[in-house]
């Protein structure tokens, strides 16, 4: 079952991978950002298609198609934690206001 091939979604802007999302109400204003990298190998990897075409069209990207195995797929998930854990990264921020 590890080498059998696995799709999963990612999502871009321009030339930056989505990375993670946070809300926060102020004022009565709701207050989304957007976090992205240059660096896809760390990038969130969606395997719902429908979850990820809503934060695409929240944060204004668009969906990548991937295809590997399941354990490339744990492997994506798992450099993604170190590189929210560790902090040390080329972050952009995207702030919607609603």
């Amino acid at each position: 079952m590890p080498n059998k091939e696995y799709l999963y979604y990612l999502i871009k802007l321009g030339k930056l991978y989505y990375v993670t999302e946070s809300c926060r109400h102020i004022k009565r204003k709701e207050i989304s950002s957007y976090e992205f990298t240059n660096d896809e190998l760390v990038a969130f990897p969606f395997d719902t298609h429908s979850i990820a075409k809503q934060t695409a069209d929240g944060c204004g990207g668009y969906i990548v198609v991937r295809n590997a195995t399941l354990e490339d797929y744990i492997s994506q998930g798992e450099r993604l934690s170190e590189y929210i854990g560790y902090k040390e990264k080329n972050i952009w921020k995207l702030y919607n206001v609603k």
